[in-house]
């Protein structure tokens, strides 16, 4: 206020002396008007306009200096002490924290205000386990006295703890809540209060307990209607996680009967949604078709097992261009084409005998047949 006061003097004094300066420069012109000649009133003009200049940027300065000087008297300031607030204390003289002047600093001098903030607003939690929310209380301005953290609103059987429950801001907290077999389900909002200072403030959690389920399905299968043998088969499947828990899982995929690729997901969440590949290397099938199926195997505790298999289509298997149709299904190597040839000798000697014991017994029935038609001879 002091520098208020002396701003104000100072440009008071300047203002005196500018308007007397005008005066004297206003009588020497006219003085010297009067006796100059006409062609030096061109110079006095130029120095009139410079001295109006002057004058007008000094009177810019003495209004804003009016400006200061009512801004200084509408505000109240106060008698510091070394005791409580002065009650006219302006809220701005109260700043943020690193902001107010250190002789405003003691003990008591400004009141105590703080953020209370949460890490989630919501939670859903299996009944009978624990989980973890963080909480924060952020300093803001005042003196920085000790804030105690609690709960209200628990649901029966369950517990909220805090580490730590109390502490100067700015400061951390980590609130922890326990579930037990006996706490009821169904959503609660649980009160969280911040209190110190002779200031509280409160946000809310909303606690969503639910029962213990196992539930894995399969939600889509897709795969390509034709392949030829020998390629490779791409499966296509999305998972879900419908249970309260993380579940790990086998994931496998069937043509008619056989396993034809298996894979292992490691976790998915609860509400989790998992889509992957499998792979049906089809070397060595026969060309037909094929059923393919994509399973689950149940995790423990499953009870709904309807969404643990689905069907992802029938795939028409055929034979490349070019290629001859193999005897067997797994047939490879050239072993099998000695063994093919083999039995089509042995058939066509069997054929060869059965057409020569034909052909004899036929030529046997014909000369049976001319004796008895030629009749008794005569002696």
């Amino acid at each position: 206020m002091r520098q208020g006061w002396r701003l104000k003097a100072s440009l008071d004094v300047q203002k005196s002396q500018v308007t007397h300066r005008l005066r004297k420069l206003e009588k020497a012109s006219v003085h010297s008007c009067a006796r100059r000649p006409r062609e030096e009133l061109l110079s006095l003009k130029v120095s009139l306009l410079a001295c109006v200049l002057l004058a007008t940027s000094l009177s810019l300065s003495i209004d804003h200096a009016a400006l200061i000087k009512q801004e200084l008297n509408n505000q109240i300031l106060p008698i510091l002490t070394s005791g409580g607030v002065h009650i006219n204390r302006p809220v701005s003289m109260c700043g943020r924290s690193g902001s107010v002047p250190t002789v405003h600093r003691g003990i008591g001098n400004c009141p105590l205000n703080f953020i209370l903030s949460l890490s989630q607003e919501s939670l859903i939690q299996v009944r009978g386990s624990n989980s973890s929310v963080q909480l924060s209380v952020a300093f803001v301005s005042g003196v920085s006295v000790s804030v105690t953290v609690s709960a209200q609103g628990v649901p029966a059987g369950a517990k909220v703890l805090f580490a730590p429950a109390s502490a100067k801001p700015s400061f951390s907290s980590t609130m922890t809540i326990s579930t037990s077999e006996g706490t009821p389900l169904g959503q609660f909002n649980i009160t969280i209060l911040a209190t110190g200072g002779g200031l509280e403030k409160s946000a809310i959690l909303s606690l969503l307990v639910v029962p213990i389920v196992h539930d894995i399905a399969i939600v889509s299968t897709l795969v390509k209607r034709t392949a030829t043998v020998g390629s490779v088969v791409v499966i296509n499947a999305t998972i879900a996680n419908y249970g309260s828990l993380s579940e790990q899982f086998e994931l496998q995929a069937y043509a008619n009967t056989t396993l034809v690729d298996d894979r292992s997901v490691p976790k998915l969440a609860p509400e989790g949604v998992y889509v992957g590949r499998l792979m049906w290397n089809t070397s060595g099938f026969s060309p037909g078709t094929y059923t393919v199926l994509v399973a689950v195997p149940p995790v423990q505790g499953e009870l709904n097992l309807l969404d643990n298999s689905r069907e992802a289509g029938r795939v028409l298997l055929i034979q490349s261009p070019g290629s001859r149709p193999s005897p067997s299904p797994a047939a490879s190597g050239g072993s099998q084409g000695f063994t093919y040839g083999r039995q089509l000798a042995i058939v066509a000697a069997i054929a060869e005998s059965a057409i020569v014991l034909l052909l004899v017994l036929r030529g046997r029935t014909k000369s049976s047949t001319g004796n008895t038609s030629a009749g008794p001879r005569k002696i």
